[in-house]
């Protein structure tokens, strides 16, 4: 069975996501150290959750963890995927990022 390429590329960014998810607690010795871009805004060595209002999001992931990106505006609902370390990320949609 062949899958239309716009779920192939939900189901991969889900898989991203729930790996990240997994991880983060592996990494929270290092967690943050570094620089997360937020839509053009800079957040030095950050930790938590950030709130966006719900549009567009674009993320610069210069940790050494990954972001998760959420749904919901207090890191909560779907998960729409991840900025790794020393990657970007963009969404249309999207109501917050955490990152421990």
């Amino acid at each position: 069975m062949r899958l239309a390429r716009p779920l192939l590329t939900v189901v991969l960014a889900t898989l991203t996501a729930a790996t990240a998810v997994v991880l983060a607690p592996l990494s929270s010795a290092w967690a943050g150290n570094g620089t997360l871009w937020i839509n053009g805004k800079r957040h030095q060595n950050p930790s938590g959750c950030y709130s966006l209002k719900q549009g567009p999001l674009s993320a610069t992931n210069r940790t050494n963890t990954a972001a998760v990106v959420y749904e919901g505006g207090r890191c909560n609902h779907r998960i729409l995927g991840a900025v790794g370390p020393d990657q970007r990320g963009a969404w249309e949609r999207a109501g917050s990022i955490y990152i421990n």
